[in-house]
């Protein structure tokens, strides 16, 4: 049954536009209307999320911020995602922000209990200042009973200095 739902779910993206999705309105990070089960806390009941970044990075310099979504759980647990799982929004101090989107969905995925599912994100500041940064996971725990439930988890956020 999964399979077919799957499938079907497969037909349907594809008979969607392949034109990118436009840029959110100014500085807004795009909504989605569905409802989420949603935190900006680390821990929830059956995930973690978390975000790595450097303290301080040259302008013009490429870095890597790296995201983790951890199963903590005490089974296996089966989650369709965005490939890449995480997406994320750097703000600068005034406020404008940069969205760094997915570009595909539907992945189905197994993860183990305590299994980890890590990213990294090359990413590089054009000028000097002090930059916010945080990922965010948005997915879907399968469920055997047909009951999924959609997830959207923010890791704490991070600032980073960026310097001439």
């Amino acid at each position: 049954m999964k399979k077919i739902v799957f499938v079907l779910l497969l037909a349907l993206l594809g008979c969607q536009s392949s034109e990118p999705e436009s840029a959110p309105a100014a500085n807004q990070p795009k909504e989605d209307p569905a409802p989420l089960v949603q935190t900006t806390d680390t821990q929830d009941d059956f995930f973690s999320v978390q975000l790595s970044v450097p303290e301080q990075v040259k302008v013009n310099t490429i870095f890597n911020m790296e995201a983790e979504l951890k199963n903590t759980a005490d089974r296996t647990l089966e989650i369709m995602t965005g490939d890449p799982v995480f997406y994320y929004v750097i703000q600068d101090s005034d406020g404008n922000a940069d969205p760094i989107l997915r570009t595909s969905i539907g992945v189905v995925r197994p993860m183990k209990q305590d299994g980890v599912i890590t990213e990294k994100h090359q990413y590089r500041f054009k000028t000097p200042g002090v930059y916010e940064v945080t990922a965010i996971a948005k997915f879907t725990l399968q469920s055997k009973d047909g009951k999924d439930q959609d997830y959207k988890l923010e890791t704490e956020r991070k600032q980073i200095e960026a310097v001439e």
